[in-house]
């Protein structure tokens, strides 16, 4: 019985040419399909591989092994732009480095090939003014941040002109109007939030470049998160701001029964504001919150909260004159809250704060957490950890004469 012996090519002399071996009949047409094998191999490549084989990680992105079992990254981009085309090739010792190397140059190619589509030289203001026609049912707080970029100078800027200097710019401008750096990145995610939104109805815009500018701000420390605050008010600030309110006789809106209310309900003024009658049990000592605060669920979040004693007495206290327990706007409440509030000189005191005072009374009470978070209406008992600072155990409140006073002040017309 016979075999083919299989010569693979032999060593090259010094003028690059293999040497002849001795080799069966076979030897021709094994060596030939080997080298169509290698041949393949490499064009499938695109180069000769060393140290084992590289893998593709992501796409555009290569691993290829090294020495001592250390890897390196190849990035390789093929893009046209402009009617040529673009080879850009770079290799890394990490892979993060080479994401961030690849995702900048991809940015740096759209900025550079913005081609004129649907809207020619089209502005900020422009892709704003778009989704505030469609997106009427926005937060206050987005249509007014929205309102002011696209009436600033920035709003003039052409879509295809942003660039990370262009947002950068703008976030020094904000910030040198003593704007907290919190502020000025809630105004930049709404306006990149919307750009994006934009990029895909018809307006040319970088978005790669836009969220890369994003990121290098939040890691350069221009944009920052809200910090927590811990400001609680004093009984004094209290009375104070409630005997103002009580002695206002052009006061509208029942202000002082708002303020008590909110202390004792846990509840946000704009939840206050939009309470209903037909939402509340009064058996179980219940009422449904709609559309609650959620950092991601905007619309339909809504929860049933727990009422105490002094809550659900105010709510009784109120005339059915509409289907809103609190039938006024939440603007206009506050409005009337910050300008008694500045005129008493009380010092960086929110309303929002009389939420923070209500949660940490009920933690002061002793009542468990768990018990808290039916009032207060959080889902995660998490959330509830910086509002555990207790001062104090015991209800200070207890005596306090707003509590009963507050029941017989006039209700007003609805606003």
């Amino acid at each position: 019985m016979s075999a083919d012996i299989i010569v693979f090519p032999g060593p090259r002399n010094a003028r690059g040419l293999e040497t002849q071996t001795h080799a069966s009949s076979c030897d021709t047409e094994a060596r030939a399909k080997h080298r169509k094998t290698v041949r393949t191999a490499q064009v499938q490549d695109g180069r000769r591989r060393k140290n084992g084989k590289s893998r593709s990680v992501e796409p555009n992105i290569q691993e290829i092994p090294g020495e001592n079992g250390k890897a390196s990254f190849r990035v390789q981009l093929r893009k046209s732009a402009r009617g040529k085309t673009l080879n850009l090739t770079k290799t890394f010792s990490t892979l993060p480095m080479a994401r961030k190397w690849k995702k900048r140059k991809l940015a740096e190619i759209e900025i550079g090939s913005i081609q004129t589509v649907e809207r020619s030289g089209a502005t900020v203001a422009e892709a704003i003014n778009a989704r505030l026609a469609i997106h009427k049912n926005l937060g206050r707080s987005a249509k007014q941040q929205l309102s002011w970029l696209k009436d600033s100078k920035f709003g003039k800027t052409k879509l295809s002109d942003l660039s990370l200097d262009a947002l950068t710019n703008l976030a020094d401008d904000m910030l040198a109007e003593e704007r907290q750096a919190q502020t000025v990145a809630g105004y930049l995610t709404i306006l990149v939030h919307t750009l994006d939104w934009a990029s895909r109805r018809g307006f040319s815009v970088p978005v790669p470049a836009l969220k890369e500018a994003m990121e290098q701000m939040w890691e350069d420390e221009i944009l920052a998160r809200s910090e927590e605050r811990n400001r609680r008010p004093t009984i004094d600030e209290l009375n104070r701001i409630l005997d103002a309110v009580s002695s206002n006789k052009r006061q509208k809106s029942p202000l002082a029964k708002i303020i008590v209310f909110a202390i004792f309900s846990c509840r946000r003024l704009a939840e206050i504001c939009s309470l209903r009658w037909d939402d509340l049990n009064i058996e179980q000592k219940k009422i449904l919150v709609r559309d609650m605060k959620h950092p991601r669920k905007k619309k339909g979040n809504n929860v049933w909260c727990n009422l105490t004693d002094e809550a659900l007495e105010i709510i009784l206290s109120m005339p059915r004159t509409s289907e809103y327990i609190f039938p006024f706007k939440a603007t206009s409440v506050g409005t009337a809250w910050r300008r008694h509030r500045d005129r008493l000189n009380i010092c960086d005191l929110r309303f929002h704060d009389l939420r923070h005072e209500g949660i940490t009374r009920l933690f002061e009470m002793g009542i468990p957490a768990a018990f808290v978070a039916k009032h207060s209406g959080h889902k995660n008992g998490g959330c509830l950890y910086r509002y555990e600072h207790v001062e104090q155990q015991g209800d200070k409140f207890m005596t306090w004469e707003w509590t009963k006073r507050v029941l017989n002040e006039p209700t007003g017309p609805a606003t």
